[in-house]
């Protein structure tokens, strides 16, 4: 018999809490969650997930899949920064790209001569550095050749040929954790240089800082996570907006919003999330939580710490010699 020549085997929410029932005997095998037990297991699911980001928890190969690289653009004499959907302030993004003006933009031009417009699409954000020394925003209305784009009514000052331009699609997310830092200078568009910046890892190696707005490029950052956003302060102002922060990132886990959306996990995953699930459930459901499902657990959750290792070199587990 053939094989079937496919590696896309994936999974809904609803898969995974269908699954999680049959193991505790709560649902007959072929049969369905009625509404109101899917409510309860999909919130339950939502917040496992949740308490699963970062790398607290026992599964530090989990979040290979999450880590992203995020683009931070400055803002003279401000060095502390908010990243996340609910901020008001920040400019950053999982997906920018830099290149230069292929020939000079007027004061408030619509239409817009570029490099290179790869990667681009309408309704990006595009930011042009000008010959003020400031970094003026728009929205990308059309992109209209491989060279040129045009942009919406803006108030953006003229800016000569060859100076930079930044776009992205989407603001970051707040992160969770970082895992390194770096200064990267995008005067050279096509070829930018990357200096590594220090990560405070205790905010008092931050506030021990004499001078915490002195002007000049940035040789450490504090992060520090808040409930809607990530506050990333400098530990200087920097003037020079040729150069943006850029940060290895681990980012949420994704929300279940139906039981219809697929789960964002790779597959190695599904079976420790199926039986964590299941675990959880079992009070809620009035399910004594037998041997054999605590064997099956273990089985499907110790594979899952082997996995992806990635950067984490020692281990601990309690209870095992």
């Amino acid at each position: 018999m053939p094989t079937s020549g496919s590696w896309n085997y994936s999974v809904t929410a609803s898969d995974i809490i269908t699954a999680a029932l049959e193991d505790l005997g709560v649902l007959q095998s072929g049969g369905t969650v009625d509404s109101s037990d899917m409510t309860v297991a999909l919130r339950t699911l939502n917040l496992l997930v949740k308490q699963w980001q970062g790398r607290s928890d026992k599964f530090p190969g989990l979040k290979v899949w999450t880590r992203q690289r995020v683009v931070m653009f400055l803002v003279p004499a401000q060095s502390r920064f908010l990243i996340g959907p609910a901020s008001t302030d920040d400019r950053a993004s999982a997906n920018s790209l830099a290149t230069v003006l292929g020939a000079a933009k007027a004061a408030d031009a619509t239409s817009v001569s570029l490099a290179s417009t790869a990667g681009m699409s309408a309704a990006d954000i595009i930011g042009f550095l000008t010959d003020a020394g400031t970094l003026g925003w728009s929205t990308i209305g059309t992109v209209v050749n491989s060279t040129s784009v045009a942009i919406g009514t803006n108030t953006i000052s003229a800016a000569a040929s060859g100076k930079v331009v930044y776009s992205y699609t989407s603001k970051a997310q707040r992160f969770v954790d970082i895992e390194a830092a770096s200064l990267r200078d995008n005067s050279t568009a096509g070829n930018p240089i990357d200096s590594p910046l220090d990560v405070y890892t205790e905010v008092a190696d931050y506030e021990s800082l004499p001078q915490k707005q002195a002007v000049g490029d940035p040789t450490a950052i504090l992060v520090e996570p808040q409930r809607l956003n990530t506050a990333v302060t400098l530990d200087s102002a920097s003037s020079n907006l040729y150069r943006t922060l850029r940060l290895t990132v681990i980012y949420p886990a994704e929300d279940y919003d139906t039981s219809a959306d697929d789960i964002a996990y790779p597959q190695e995953y599904y079976a420790a999330l199926e039986w964590e699930l299941a675990r959880r459930l079992a009070p809620k459901f009035e399910v004594e939580w037998t041997a054999a499902m605590k064997e099956n657990w273990q089985i499907a959750v110790q594979e899952g710490i082997n996995l992806n290792p990635d950067n984490t070199s020692v281990h601990f587990q309690p209870g095992r010699e």
